[in-house]
Formats: C-alpha cells, sequence, structure tokens
C-alpha cells in the first residue's frame, strides 16, 4: 500500500479515488448512510466509484449534492456473485477484485456485506492490494461471529460458538461455522496488518475495542446529513401537502421493517391503545400497514419524502431495544422535531436528553407514556427541544461535518 501518496494527497487537499463497497447499495439504513458518506466524498471534491451486489431503486434517485466538485463515476453491480448462485467464496472474491483492480481506488470503504453473504475474507484480499483499507461497522457484524446485534448475549466478546442463541435469526449462519467467524474477525482487524475499522457510534466502537484484543485501529466517524434537505418545512403546509388534520397532535414513529424485533414496536401499538384519542399517529416502514391504529405509509424508498413526514408531526418516539445510531433520530432532529426513545447503544450520542429527547432508562411503558405526554402538554418544550435538535444536527451530523470527520480519520491511519 502506497501510504505516502495518500498521506501527500491528504495533505494537500488534492483528489482522491475513492470505492465505496456493500451489499445492497442505496437501500435501507446502512445503505442509506453509506449514501450520504458517498456525498460528503463528493463534496470534499474527490472521484467516488460504489460497487454492491444489487442495488434497489434508490440508485435512481439524484443523489450529487449540491456544489459538489467531484466526481460520481457510478454504482457496479454484481447480481450473480452470490452462493446462491453457485458462485464459491474463492470466485466471488475474484470478481470484485477484478472489477476494483480496474478502478485502482486509493481508498476503499466498506460497508455491510451480510446481506449478499460475501465472505469477510474479502477484506484480506483487499488489504494486499495498493489502497488504504477501511471497514466500516454500520452495526456489530464485525466483531461477532455472525450477528448484527448481540441483545444480551456477551459471547462476543470471549468467543462466539455453536451455543450462539440465534443463529437462525438474520444472518443465518450454520452454528458450527460460528467460532471460526469470530476468529476470521480478529485475524482481520488484529495486529500491525490488520484492517482499519471505522464506527458509526462510541457505542459501536467500544464493542470493537472491548471484544478485540490486539485490535489494530479503530476510532468514531459519525454519520452526516444534507441538512439542506432534512429541514423544518411549515408545519402546516406539511400537513395540507399529506393530508394531515391540522388540528391534531401528531406523533410520528417508524423504521425500515417495523416486525423488527429489535426495533420495539410492540410498544408503539401499547402506546397507540392508550393514547388514541388524544393523538393521530402516523408509522413509515415496512409492515406498517399491518398495525392497528396507526396511519401506515409503508417503506419510503425515496427519501426525499422523508423531510415532509417530519415536519408534519408534533413529536418523533423511537422504541428501539438496540440500535448503534439511529438514522431516524438524526432526520427527526434536523428537521426540528423533539424526541422521545429508550436510552440504549448509541441514541444518547445523538439525542441529547434533556436538551433535544427525553431519554428513558429502562424499557417501562408507563414512563414512555409519561414522557410523550410531557410534549404533549407543552408547546414551549416542544419548540425549544426541536429547535436544539436541529443546532446539534447542524454542528455535529451535517455532510460537512461527515467529510471532516472522515478526513481526520484518514490523516490518522496513514501516520500510523
Amino acid at each position: 500500500m502506497n501510504i505516502t501518496r495518500v498521506r501527500n494527497k491528504l495533505s494537500s487537499g488534492e483528489r482522491l479515488k475513492v470505492l465505496f463497497l456493500n451489499d445492497v447499495g442505496f437501500q435501507y439504513g446502512a445503505g442509506l448512510a453509506q449514501l450520504r458518506q458517498i456525498q460528503s466524498f463528493l463534496l470534499m471534491g474527490h472521484e467516488v466509484k460504489g460497487m454492491c451486489w444489487t442495488q434497489g431503486p434508490e440508485g435512481d434517485i439524484p443523489f450529487i449534492p449540491h456544489n459538489a466538485t467531484g466526481f460520481w463515476t457510478g454504482m457496479r453491480q454484481f447480481p450473480k456473485a452470490h452462493p446462491d448462485k453457485g458462485y464459491s467464496e474463492a470466485e466471488i472474491i475474484r470478481s470484485i477484485l477484478h472489477e476494483i483492480i480496474s478502478f485502482r481506488p486509493e481508498i476503499i470503504i466498506v460497508g455491510n456485506l451480510h446481506n449478499a453473504k460475501w465472505p469477510l475474507r474479502l477484506l484480506l484480499a483487499l488489504r494486499d492490494l495498493d489502497a488504504v483499507v477501511v471497514a466500516y461497522m454500520h452495526d456489530c457484524f464485525l466483531v461477532s461471529g455472525r450477528c448484527a446485534y448481540p441483545a444480551d448475549c456477551r459471547l462476543y466478546e470471549v468467543g462466539c460458538n455453536e451455543t450462539c442463541p440465534t443463529a437462525n435469526e438474520y444472518p443465518v449462519l450454520q452454528s458450527s461455522q460460528i467460532a471460526n467467524e469470530w476468529k476470521l474477525r480478529r485475524e482481520i482487524f488484529c495486529g500491525p496488518n490488520g484492517v482499519f475499522l471505522a464506527a458509526n457510534s462510541r457505542w459501536t466502537c467500544n464493542m470493537a475495542e472491548r471484544s478485540m484484543d490486539g485490535l489494530h485501529y479503530a476510532d468514531v466517524v459519525y454519520y452526516g446529513i444534507d441538512d439542506q434537505l432534512f429541514k423544518p418545512i411549515d408545519r402546516n403546509l406539511a400537513r395540507r401537502m399529506l393530508g394531515i388534520p391540522e388540528d391534531h397532535f401528531v406523533i410520528l414513529s417508524g423504521a425500515v421493517n417495523v416486525s423488527d424485533r429489535r426495533k420495539g414496536f410492540h410498544f408503539i401499538k401499547e402506546v397507540v391503545s392508550a393514547l388514541n384519542k388524544e393523538a393521530v399517529f402516523y408509522v413509515f416502514g415496512q409492515e406498517s400497514s399491518d398495525m392497528e391504529g396507526v396511519r401506515a405509509t409503508g417503506l419510503l424508498r425515496d427519501y426525499r419524502k422523508m423531510p415532509l413526514m417530519y415536519s408534519a408531526a408534533d413529536l418523533f418516539v423511537g422504541t428501539a431495544l438496540e440500535e448503534a445510531f439511529g438514522l431516524t433520530l438524526c432526520e427527526a432532529s434536523a428537521c426540528g422535531l423533539p424526541i422521545v426513545a429508550f436510552k440504549v447503544g448509541g441514541i444518547p450520542e445523538i439525542a441529547r436528553h434533556d436538551i433535544s429527547a427525553r431519554l428513558i432508562e429502562d424499557f417501562s411503558l408507563p414512563e414512555l407514556i409519561k414522557e410523550i405526554k410531557f410534549f404533549m402538554s407543552n408547546p414551549q418544550e416542544r419548540q425549544a427541544f426541536g429547535e436544539r435538535g436541529r443546532a446539534i444536527v447542524e454542528s455535529e451530523f451535517s455532510l460537512k461535518r461527515q467529510a471532516a470527520r472522515w478526513m481526520e480519520y484518514l490523516k490518522r491511519v496513514v501516520e500510523l
């Protein structure tokens, strides 16, 4: 790896060739986060290419930010490179490497791969290229033996194995393979030649540092958001555009898939049952149409519509039981919404208790309802919390701030 060339370009501000690699392109939470990372590099003037297993309709949405001076060279897909298509691990790695070598990137940032079932040994192959390779932790998959979120299980700290309690949950892996996958991650990221790790929150980064003896390098590079797209819109105008009653208290919640256990939407169902005469509930995400007592939007693949939804609401309620960052909370804050959520994972790093949010220590339904009612009965507090949340996003979680964090991170790793 020609560290000197990359170091000199970083120092002088010259254009870099940056490759982003993941499983499903710009789809779902981690895919959208990667899109925003790409936007940051384009704002900085770099040449950027994407590679993925398969891209959804999100790939057709124009996303290059205003005033970007970089070049987007497109997304290359590998739909056949999948074990279910008969491709071996070696064949998958070889086909991806061939495309990467033709682009000759100087920086390679690897996001989630588990949806494509691409082998993590790909990272070892990338390490041997003439590029700075960074693996990005959108969740906990890179430190466990297979799971994206360990819940109460602590095997990842000492050695995941065949006793994994969630081996049959996504991403599924045969129990007999889990121990070797846990060891492989230590081979990839530990020691003097370990692949660099970047994490979406201090909580996520701490998991890597706590569970990987001899970890080469890991640090936090927070997500950013387009704060010129995600910004407050006049509430009455947003409600008229969406057909939402202007005289109702509107509570918004949502996730990529509301049936995902860790998103905790059984709490939302209880809140709806308790407050349905006092508020109107809107929920976005897959499977939301199956929820009673709410006005469901389904999964909104066009993220450009989301600022309208946030701006039309009075309050955003998050019920995640595990969360590495909390993209929806960041989006809600950007649009001036106060937040009620559980104090888990990386959420307190984004939604600040008694500043932009009211966070609940325990998974308590009475406490959740209590905090919701606090905002329902205090319009001035709603406004103040929302304004402070917007200010936090502008100063800490904008695309420009994300870009600066990436540059700070890369300058550190090339000096190691």
